[in-house]
């Protein structure tokens, strides 16, 4: 199996979970799901863009949305919260293509393209994760969720050495020192934004070469799991609690997935 169809088949299949309806004919829009498809919504319309650029879903517009795009009415607000997505299958077709999907998904063979693949997607959601922990604590305190996008490469590079829960600790340990600099006063947004980049930057360098020894953070109540993540974790790779607490890295995703067989 290549790449594009592993990815594509994760990504199918968390979309039919989440937002078909009973017909297997139309994805709900992303603002009517009743669970998250993926941990955060730029991720979720990536997936919706994938798959339709794959040819697998297309858009279903109204008129009345499709003219007000036409005309560009741009004080207008339609985004993906709000359009469904037809599926270009039959439904006969697309019932037996989730099935096969799913039996595909839980049976994968572990060679070295699955295993590197798997692991890119892993990273991939760790980055996620963390970075919708990040958006959800900086809304919380008060501040603006759109900061985290400027520390999205302290996320990544702290991801290299650290679980999902540990760096959700050392955005805990940001928090603090932002909070603290904006007490302090002296800093406008733009330059608070920063600070807290480069507060991830240094606890992840501080927690590396002293070694730290962090437990990691639970999982926030106000964060469920997402369907991708949940068939990624628990179907996929069978990382189940690992995917939260061990560095993404290809030997823990090959004992996991080793482990499950053995024992089955």
């Amino acid at each position: 199996m290549n790449p594009a169809d592993l990815t594509a088949s994760l990504f199918f299949s968390a979309a039919v979970r989440v937002g078909a309806d009973t017909s297997l004919t139309r994805l709900l829009p992303l603002g009517a799901l009743h669970k998250p498809l993926a941990p955060h919504d730029h991720y979720s319309q990536r997936v919706l863009l994938s798959l339709h650029a794959l040819g697998i879903i297309e858009p279903e517009i109204s008129q009345s949305h499709a003219e007000d795009w036409l005309l560009a009415r741009d004080w207008m607000r339609h985004g993906f919260d709000s359009v469904a997505w037809r599926i270009r299958w039959a439904p006969r077709d697309c019932r037996r293509q989730h099935e096969e999907l799913n039996e595909l998904l839980r049976d994968l063979e572990l060679s070295e393209d699955t295993s590197l693949v798997l692991l890119a997607l892993w990273e991939d959601l760790a980055l996620a994760e963390v970075a919708q922990y990040a958006r959800w604590s900086l809304a919380k305190a008060g501040y603006n969720p759109e900061w985290t996008e400027r520390a999205t490469d302290a996320l990544h590079h702290a991801l290299e050495d650290f679980s999902v829960s540990q760096v959700m600790y050392l955005i805990y340990l940001a928090m603090r020192t932002l909070a603290m600099t904006h007490q302090q006063g002296g800093l406008d947004a733009t330059r608070l934004s920063h600070a807290f980049a480069e507060a991830i930057s240094t606890y992840a360098r501080r927690a590396q070469v002293e070694s730290w020894a962090i437990r990691g953070m639970a999982r926030p109540a106000d964060l469920p799991m997402s369907t991708l993540a949940l068939i990624f974790a628990h179907e996929v790779t069978r990382l189940d609690d690992e995917y939260l607490t061990k560095r993404p890295s290809l030997d823990a995703l090959v004992g996991a997935m080793t482990r499950h067989r053995t024992l089955h």
